[in-house]
Formats: structure tokens, sequence, C-alpha cells
């Protein structure tokens, strides 16, 4: 893959920090130096009369302006939205001035012009958050942009032959991938991962802690003080990956100077012990079905001691790169770049993609497929009127829910036969059209997220959408009556959307049968 001109880099887009990366001439990968003199910059986007990204961005939100955006890969595909004069940003929208600014720094270390890259995303993003990244590349000069899993890059960057079980911790997100290499080619034998587990969630939590400690009252996320807390946090969580105890002294907040105070390891692990333990669990089982060769940890938060005792205790000796655990993934990238292989590396989906059409939900794709895809499927429909059809991708042990990654609505009439055609390409991005009879193809849009502010109706209608997701997990483990009796009632509340009572029941038994069956 390359531009105009053959110039192309790697990014790795983090939670927390972005990086760049390319191959010279050598073929050894370099890092993209960025303004500021260094490698990593802060994944952070402010506005202040115009764009500032990174280093400048994160002095704008410590001076205390609320026009500064922190953790913008976690809210991409979401419905997350801010307004700037007079337009709304989603947080994909948002990306693109820090997008852009990393070609520009690596326009300047490549002496070029640069219209392509591999943008390395989590395994366990949506289809529709691939296709948001990818947009949000090209809305920033990169208009030949591809992706590719982060574990996947990784792996590539590891080399060798074998077998692997990639775990890779970052800062907002977890994945884990079994990637096999055999002949240069890489392929995903199975992926799973979520967005709301990361290193994040540990610094918010000692953050919380150290509030606590401190007798300090609530701060909302804006607080320029709850910031410097979180970032505190973090270094501290740092510290204590190389030690026992640390000696902290925290800053003044306002005119208070708080008493300084001496933090342990076991404080921090405490905090963590339950989401690891549940990582745990599903890495042993991948371990155990696979048996690979290699379990590789990867991204900064695969650091923490705690993680890797339990690994070497209960699943195997985690290996590193020789390179820091944060550079891999953008290492990987950027030796993609270099491939020219079309399908040098063979991805796989993080859970089964869905149809959900009249209450009832059939497997499309399943998450073993290896990509490129294309598949059809054939729906019946039983009852006249506006229905709508939506693509989704099923829950993993890792991600709680399925999720909505396109949908359209039709008109239909009962006895209609729709056909369903999906295809994913190699890097995952998703085409899909549904046609009526001998009609032309209508294509399914995905489900980028953000933009629009919901009135009291359309919030009903989420609340439903989001009960309708939590049954698709639910209903394989109910018997045929029961799900009869279940698809009623939705039919019932469909009929009603700005009825809070019947919403507020639905709820209710959905929450007791998700007890009932855990």
């Amino acid at each position: 893959m390359s531009g105009v001109n053959g110039l192309s880099i790697g990014i790795d887009l983090g939670t927390r920090n972005a990086l760049a990366a390319f191959v010279d001439p050598r073929g050894v990968v370099e890092p993209v130096k960025n303004r500021w003199g260094g490698n990593v910059t802060p994944s952070v986007v402010g506005w202040d009369n115009g764009w500032v990204v990174g280093e400048d961005a994160v002095r704008l939100g410590l001076m205390g302006s609320g026009n500064v955006w922190w953790d913008l890969k976690r809210k991409v595909g979401s419905s997350f939205s801010v307004v700037l004069k007079g337009r709304t940003y989603s947080a994909q929208d948002l990306l693109v001035p820090l997008i852009a600014a990393l070609r520009e720094d690596a326009e300047v270390c490549m002496k070029g012009f640069i219209s392509s890259c591999v943008l390395a995303v989590p395994a366990c993003f949506t289809l529709a958050q691939r296709e948001a990244m990818v947009q949000a590349a090209n809305e920033a000069g990169l208009s030949d942009a591809r992706v590719v899993a982060e574990p996947t890059a990784a792996a590539l960057a590891f080399g060798g032959e074998g077998r692997f079980l990639v775990l890779d911790f970052g800062a907002g997100t977890v994945d884990l991938s079994v990637v096999e290499s055999e002949g240069g080619v890489w392929q995903v034998l199975e992926s799973v991962g979520s967005d709301n587990i990361g290193g994040y969630e540990f610094d918010v939590a000692l953050a919380e802690w150290l509030k606590e400690c401190l007798l300090l009252g609530s701060m909302p996320e804006s607080d320029p003080r709850w910031r410097l807390l979180v970032q505190e946090a973090e270094k501290i969580k740092i510290s204590l990956s190389e030690c026992w105890s640390c000696h902290w002294t925290p800053p003044p907040i306002g005119e208070w100077s708080p008493p300084e105070m001496t933090i342990y390891r076991e404080d921090v692990e405490r905090l963590m012990r339950f989401p690891i333990r549940r990582l745990i669990h599903t890495v042993r089982r991948l371990w155990d079905r696979y048996e690979p060769d290699h379990l590789l940890l990867v991204g900064g938060s695969s650091r923490i001691p705690l993680l890797q005792e339990i690994l070497e205790r209960e699943v195997a000796l985690p290996q590193r790169l020789s390179l820091s655990a944060g550079d891999a993934v953008v290492r990987g990238a950027a030796l993609y770049t270099a491939t020219g292989r079309e399908r040098l590396l063979l991805d796989a989906l993080s859970g089964d993609l869905l149809a959900l059409w009249e209450g009832r939900s059939r497997r499309v794709i399943p998450s073993e497929a290896t990509l490129p895809v294309q598949a059809d499927l054939e729906l019946e429909t039983t009852q006249s009127g506006r229905s709508t059809l939506e693509l989704l991708q099923s829950q993993n042990e890792l991600r709680d829910a399925s999720v909505s990654v396109a949908s359209i609505d039709l008109d239909v009439t009962a006895g209609e036969t729709l056909r369903l055609s999906c295809e994913l390409s190699a890097s995952g991005r998703l085409a899909a059209a549904v046609r009526r009879g001998s009609g032309e193809p209508m294509s399914i849009p995905l489900a980028l997220g953000g933009g629009t502010r919901r009135d009291e109706e359309a919030e009903n209608s989420r609340r439903l959408r989001e009960l309708k997701l939590s049954l698709v997990s639910l209903e394989t483990m109910l018997s045929r009556h029961q799900q009869d009796r279940l698809h009623l009632l939705f039919r019932r509340a469909e009929g009603a959307p700005s009825d809070p009572e019947v919403l507020g029941l639905l709820e209710g038994l959905v929450r007791d049968l998700k007890r009932a069956v855990s």
C-alpha cells in the first residue's frame, strides 16, 4: 500500500497517546518525531480560536478550558457530540485534527507528501467504529487508509512463525487475539475484547480512592482538578509497577495543599483485582483451546505486576518484544505499509455479524470467518407495516452486549421476501445492502454515531433498541414460548414508544431475566 509518491505511515491512535512510524529505505522502522520533539503525542484535542492537539491541548485543559476533549477513541461510534461555532462534531470528527497533526509531523520527517496509512484499531472495535476511523483518516488528508487490528500488528512486529496469543492491554481497550503465522501470512483465528476495560479505568478508580482519602467533594469530569488527579493516579500506578510503595506529594488544589501520603502496591491491586481476574479467565480459555506457542503482552497496561504474576502462575510465561510494549502496535502497522501484499494479514470478526428482523436474530457471518468474506441471507416478513432491519455484532466474553452497527427502516407487506447481502473487506470494512424482489439493492447505512440531539421520544426509542440488543444475547437461553411472549411485549412497546411506564416494565423484566440466567 502506498501513496502517490510511495510514502506511507503506520498510526497507533491510542486512547491516551498516539504514535506514528514509517519504514525507511533500508527497511528499518523509524518513529515519527512530533512537533514537540518526542515520539508520543497525547491523544487530546482542544479548541482555542482554532484546533489545538497533543501537548498544547493538554496545557489548555489544565488551564481550565471547557473546550478540551480526552479519551476520544473510546467515544468513536457513540452518540457523543459537541457543538462548536454552531456545528456539531462527533468523536471521530474531533480526531481529524489529531490525525492531521500526525500526518504533518510525518511529512516533515519523511520530506514528502503523505496520503496513505495503515491505522491500527482495537480488535474489539465494531465494523461501524472501524469505518468511522477510516473516515476520520480520510478527512485528515490520508485518502488511502486501511485498518489493521492492534494485536495482529503486534504479532507482525514480533515476527517469526507459529501461533501467538496476543494480549493487548492499553489505556482504553483490551484485546485478545490468537494469531497464526506461517509462510509470511498472519491469520487471526479468534479475537475478543472490550472498550470498557483499560488502564484508564484503573486510573479513575485510583483517583476516586485518592479523592476520598483527601476528603475532597464531588468533581465533574470537566473540572481541571479532577483531570490533574487522574494524571497523578496514572503516575502512581506506573511507579508502583516498579516498587512496593511510593511517597506521594499531592499537587495544590486551589489554595489548599493536601498532606503527603504513602501509597502501597496492594492498595492499587485491590482496585484492579476483579477486572484482571475476569480477563485471566478469557486468556485461559483461549490458551487451552488453541495451545499457542507464545503468550505476547503489548500495551502500556500489560506492565501491571499483578497481571503478569497471575498469567505466569495460571497460564504461561508471558513474552515481550525487545522494544517497548507501547511501540509494538505502531511498528507492526508501519511494517504492514511496506508489505505490498493485500492478503498478508487475514483478520477475523470480534463477534458474529447478526441480522435482527421482526424481533428475531439470525447469524449472517460467524466470527471465525476469515476476511474478506461475503454472505447473503433471505428474510421473510410476517406482518405489514414499517419495520427496522438491524445489523449487530454479537457480545463476547469481554463485551457484555451486542452492538448495533447498521440499520434501515422499510415499509413491507406480509409474505414479502427480502435478500440481505453483506460484504466485509480484508480490513474489516462492511458494505451491506437489502433487495426487495427484483428491485435495486438499497445500501444499509452504518451507525457511525454522533451528530444529533434526541428528544424524549427518540430517547425512549434508544432505550427500547438497547433492550432489544440485550434480548438477542438472552433469547437462546429461553424456551420458544418465553421468546414469543417477550417479542409480543416488544411489539406492544414499539406501538407506544412515548410511554415510559411500558419501557420501565420491559427494563425490569430484562434485568430479572439477566439475573436469573446468570
